[in-house]
């Protein structure tokens, strides 16, 4: 119950309205950054490495595709691709990120998972903001997610979850298939992983990545109005001297 009270406060979070026959456009914004990706890697210089770099760097502009479209715009998905000059700066978030939760994760597991639910917002915040300064974004990113972080990590269990049933399902269907002829190694390779790989396309990317947006909308309302309270107590303040 207490769950469920807590994802109810977030009114932003109506998926089904904020989305409606959109979805499509996601799932297409998700398939080209997977596809980018997996050219990076299989370029033959730098491999892995420039798959990181272009993981980085389109996520950044995934996230505000999404955001564009959650606000009910129509975005191109140009969009995504953000102008080069600020390539550096979103390797860096990326990488103080990633660094951030293996060195918590390894020295106790639980703070490393808060350190990466406070960066939740961070490539959302720089996409709108690219000129703000790196300790800026994560300072704001942190600061927006207070409060939010229990309903961010369940989404993301919940979308784990989805992928790990597809996975299950591929499972079962290669011992379906083991039953009636013998498996080659591709094949059964073939029948777990395009399941999972389906549904985490279709399914659980733009699952996550709408909530994540619908959640970072409303603490900046949050933010806003807080700040809008203050100054109406600073003018109050100031009134009565």
């Amino acid at each position: 119950m207490e769950i469920q009270k807590e994802i109810e406060k977030i009114d932003t979070f109506s998926i089904k309205n904020k989305t409606k026959g959109r979805w499509f456009e996601l799932v297409i914004a998700n398939v080209i950054v997977i596809v980018f990706v997996a050219l990076g890697i299989f370029t033959p210089l730098f491999s892995i490495a420039l798959g990181f770099i272009v993981m980085a760097y389109l996520q950044v502009g995934l996230y505000g595709f999404v955001l564009k479209t959650y606000r009910g715009d129509n975005p191109d998905y140009k969009c995504m691709f953000l102008p080069i000059k600020y390539l550096l700066n979103i390797l860096f978030i990326k990488i103080i990120t990633i660094a951030g939760i293996i060195i918590w994760g390894l020295l106790f597991f639980v703070p490393g998972i808060i350190f990466g639910l406070n960066c939740s917002f961070a490539g959302i915040i720089y996409f709108e903001n690219p000129e703000m300064k790196i300790k800026d974004v994560f300072n704001m990113s942190k600061k927006m997610v207070d409060g939010k972080r229990f309903q961010i990590f369940m989404m993301a269990l919940v979308c784990i979850l989805l992928c790990c049933i597809a996975a299950s399902v591929g499972v079962g269907l290669y011992y379906l298939f083991e039953l009636m002829f013998v498996v080659p190694l591709w094949l059964t390779i073939l029948l777990i992983v395009l399941p999972t790989v389906i549904v985490l396309i279709i399914v659980s990317l733009p699952l996550f990545e709408i909530y994540l947006i619908g959640a970072y909308e409303n603490a900046k309302k949050n933010l806003e109005q807080t700040k809008i309270e203050n100054q109406d107590k600073n003018k109050t303040k100031k009134v009565s001297k």
